[in-house]
């Protein structure tokens, strides 16, 4: 199977704030600075000043959070949780931030051409239905999750046909054509091994092609 990192990293409850609320102090604040300045009778330069820095300290932390998606904070590379909250949400301006979806993800491997256990060739292809688990394992723990998980359900799905023949097993072996929901649990625990260190959950994996190669289908 895969080897996993040594310092992995997991997701953990970020840090951000209610950005509706803290919208509404910045503009309790920007009124109350603003009645004072024009009671003391400062000129516009004078006001400008604070206003324009507490609106430059502030406005770069908001952001925005959508359903089925996690934001991860990070300070000065640091990793300090995940952001699940839907809606307005703030943190410092000094915060790193990196959305993630989590929405559930339909794959269709392109047709493999492989051996089966009895060295036939074959051509097989799969259908993988997918989702993150994970926000942090899969931003920091792999290079690009999306194409790491493309490789591994092609490197899965080879692994799999290996293990049955193409049809007529021995002593009521399965087969990939006659125990496809077999196959298909096979092939998504050795997917799920595969994936975890991404923080990638597999909800389901379905053969979708199935058949001898050219070079062999066309002698039967």
């Amino acid at each position: 199977m895969t080897a996993h990192t040594i310092n992995s990293t997991h997701e953990r409850p970020g840090g951000g704030w209610n950005g509706g609320l803290v919208l509404l102090v910045l503009l309790v604040l920007l009124a109350l600075l603003a009645s004072r300045a024009a009671a003391a009778a400062l000129d516009a330069p004078l006001l400008a000043a604070p206003l324009g820095l507490l609106a430059l300290f502030t406005l770069p932390g908001f952001y925005t959070v959508q359903p089925n998606q996690s934001v991860a904070l990070i300070v000065f590379g640091d990793y300090k949780g995940s952001d699940r909250a839907t809606g307005l949400r703030w943190v410092p301006f000094w915060y790193g931030r990196k959305k993630v979806s989590l929405r559930v993800r339909n794959v269709t491997s392109e047709a493999l051409k492989v051996n089966d256990q009895r060295g036939n060739p074959i051509e097989i292809a799969a259908n993988v239905v997918w989702r993150i688990s994970d926000s942090a394992q899969a931003l920091f723990d792999v290079d690009d999750y999306a194409r790491f998980v493309t490789i591994q359900i092609e490197t899965a799905l080879r692994e799999t046909a290996r293990q049955y023949a193409y049809d007529h097993g021995d002593d009521g072996q399965p087969t990939l054509r006659d125990d496809a929901e077999i196959v298909g649990e096979r092939l998504k625990a050795d997917l799920t091994a595969r994936v975890e260190v991404a923080g990638v959950a597999v909800d389901e994996t379905h053969l979708m092609h199935l058949a001898y190669a050219p070079e062999i289908a066309g002698s039967m």
